[in-house]
């Protein structure tokens, strides 16, 4: 009869003190978070997401192939809009999707019709959460 009483007893003693090892690590649980810390077990509420907008640049004349540089990527205008302002996606413009903030760009043209020297320069460009900024050069 001792032998059974003392395997319940040590059964349950093992229950009651495995039961209180788990410890809390907090951290952000969203697997789609940007900080998403897989060893978490208690969401602390601090996920951030990482958000995107869409950046182009266009011209309205033959300034020939522009190239710019933003963000870390590289695009070409191959040619130009006349009648406004195109929409994001434009065939001839350089687009960019780029993590949301305010990003410096570099402009480099040969030499074209237009500019016969061609052009450098550089600007300031904002990518927001879900908007198309157009930047006519």
């Amino acid at each position: 009869m001792k032998k059974p009483l003392i395997i319940v007893t040590t059964m349950l003693l093992l229950a009651v003190a495995g039961s209180g090892c788990r410890k809390d690590i907090y951290g952000c649980t969203d697997p789609y978070a940007a900080n998403y810390a897989p060893n978490a077990n208690v969401d602390n509420g601090s996920c951030r997401y990482v958000r995107y907008g869409d950046v182009m640049f266009w011209t309205d004349r033959n300034e020939g192939n522009v190239q710019i540089t933003i963000g870390g990527q590289t695009g070409t205008i191959t040619g130009y809009v006349t009648g406004g302002t195109p929409g994001c996606g434009n065939a001839v413009s350089a687009n960019f999707s780029l993590q949301e903030g305010s990003y410096t760009y570099s402009v480099v043209a040969g030499p074209s019709q237009a500019y016969p020297q061609g052009y450098t320069y550089t600007g300031t460009a904002v990518a927001q959460n879900g908007v198309c900024n157009a930047y006519q050069l």
